[in-house]
């Protein structure tokens, strides 16, 4: 899949939003189709302040009953490691951004990526996939050479000011939603097609959060 190259984060931020939404519309929820907190829409984020707006954004990704009969194929395996390492590279930045501005919205989605990375390498494990590779890499070392370098472009623009972490911030999140929903698409009917439903929810949120602080 395309999705891996790093050529859409080197001359700013990334995707946009109609790509972004119509890759991965099909995986969204309508509102109020759930309960508990999913996606919100934007009239809703813009009527509550920022830190409000930070609370409405995190998703918690519930336990997911395993099928380890449940055999992926190559394709998926390669999507899940990656996704692994994605989740770790969103909650990276959010906490280096965190540390240099101090704004909530930082910490709290930074939590609940952690929670998204815990859910999808959870699922490698259980299944017998060896993720030790890199699961325990260091805060801003990637085995995956592309990643690596989309985070340390990232990261240096959005040291350049709070406004630009926030661009980043929706940048991540909009490539997240096409990523999560493309990596669905190879496990259909299965508990990790469920999982990746709950991030995209999760992404949805994250970025309305981010868009309505901006």
């Amino acid at each position: 899949m395309s999705k891996k190259s790093g050529s859409h984060w080197k001359h700013g931020v990334g995707f946009g939003r109609d790509e972004a939404f119509k890759m991965a519309g099909k995986f969204r929820l309508e509102d109020g189709q759930k309960g508990g907190k999913g996606h919100n829409n934007r009239a809703e984020a813009q009527q509550v302040e920022p830190e409000d707006a930070v609370a409405v954004s995190e998703h918690d990704v519930p336990t997911q009953a395993v099928d380890t009969d449940t055999t992926l194929s190559a394709e998926a395996i390669a999507e899940l490691k990656f996704m692994i390492e994605e989740e770790k590279l969103a909650g990276d930045l959010y906490d280096v951004f965190y540390d240099v501005y101090g704004i909530q919205i930082f910490a709290n989605i930074g939590d609940s990526e952690d929670r998204h990375f815990d859910a999808v390498s959870d699922y490698a494990e259980k299944i017998g996939i060896d993720v030790d590779s890199f699961v325990f890499d260091t805060a801003g070392e990637f085995s995956n050479p592309e990643l690596q370098e989309m985070y340390d472009t990232l990261l240096e623009q959005g040291l350049t000011s709070l406004e630009d972490a926030l661009e980043v911030g929706v940048a991540i999140e909009e490539k997240d939603i096409v990523d999560i929903a493309a990596a669905a698409e190879t496990v259909p009917d299965t508990a990790l097609a469920d999982i990746y439903e709950n991030l995209l929810q999760g992404s949805y949120a994250h970025l309305d959060a981010f868009e309505a602080v901006l």
